[in-house]
């Protein structure tokens, strides 16, 4: 709070009056002057505001309690980790990268939240660094809790008679955990309109181009907030030719699995020009490159 400082008032002096009393008469002498003695208004002490409690985040778990958790990767099904019916992921455009070989997930922000889960430095499989989209943070001691895409389902398609499983998953972790870092730039792959764009923070495009996309049998995501989890180039993947992967963290909402995986969402090149995806989306050679040059953990949305 900025301290107010108040000025000192200071009356004024009375003037002293000289009275005549007639010619050749000896002037009156003056009376003594009347003051008024200055005063000052005292200045006021400030209040101090009050430093508020920030609240407690969960207590850091050692090594042993982190290899004893299971690890959110592509492949991972762990039913504790949330969807978008559990929280609303709201665009931060800021990046999270691990600090450590694991960190530990939550499935709330709570002072006395347990870990369901680990969140890896690395991509499983490919071994590039991991980073993740921050959608939202809960205020408490050392940064606090941050609200974070995962790679990993909480269920499948099929489970308990269900045809259909939320495309993306998100967990809470310790800010303490991670080095945060601001973005500017997210893509945003429309669905109804066929395209995929990188869009700016001030709202601004700077690539757009139509997409190849999923059929309703074989859909790609809708309504799904999640994150660039790799862009790499696998020569195994003849299709790309040569052409770099973006490897989302959603999955599919219908398939259980697809090409040995967990049906993964991904952004690639495709040589045919016409026809449909299994759930992916389709692009130029050109954008892949493009996209490719974005941070990894830089945010997706699915609309």
């Amino acid at each position: 709070m900025r301290r107010r400082t108040w000025g000192i008032t200071i009356a004024a002096v009375a003037a002293v009056a000289l009275t005549a009393v007639g010619v050749g008469a000896a002037l009156q002498q003056p009376a003594p002057a009347a003051t008024t003695a200055a005063r000052s208004t005292p200045t006021p002490t400030s209040t101090p505001t009050p430093t508020p409690t920030l609240a407690a985040v969960p207590a850091a778990p050692s090594d042993a309690e982190l290899a004893a958790l299971p690890l959110a990767f592509h492949d991972a099904v762990v039913p504790q980790l949330l969807d978008g019916s559990h929280v609303r992921p709201d665009e931060r455009w800021e990046i999270a990268t691990p600090k450590h070989r694991l960190v530990a997930l939550y499935a709330d922000s709570s002072p006395d939240a347990r870990p369901v889960a680990t969140l890896a430095s690395t991509v499983s499989t490919i071994e590039t660094p991991a980073a993740t989209a921050v959608w939202g943070r809960s205020a408490g001691q050392d940064g606090g809790m941050l609200l974070v895409s995962t790679p990993a389902r909480n269920r499948t398609p099929g489970d308990g008679g269900d045809p259909t499983a939320p495309s993306a998953t998100f967990a809470w972790a310790r800010a303490a955990d991670f080095t945060v870092a601001s973005t500017d730039r997210m893509i945003r792959v429309d669905v109804a309109a066929s395209t995929v764009s990188v869009v700016h923070r001030d709202g601004s495009v700077s690539a757009s181009e139509p997409a190849r996309l999923g059929t309703p049998e074989d859909p790609t995501p809708t309504s799904t907030a999640t994150y660039v989890e790799a862009a790499y180039v696998d020569a195994r993947v003849t299709y790309t030719q040569g052409n770099p992967i973006i490897l989302t963290g959603a999955h599919s909402s219908r398939i259980p699995q697809y090409g040995g995986n967990a049906a993964l969402t991904a952004l690639h090149y495709y040589p045919d020009p016409t026809g449909s995806s299994h759930g992916c989306v389709r692009m130029s050679a050109a954008m892949t490159k493009t996209l490719s040059e974005l941070p990894v953990g830089t945010a997706i949305w699915f609309t």
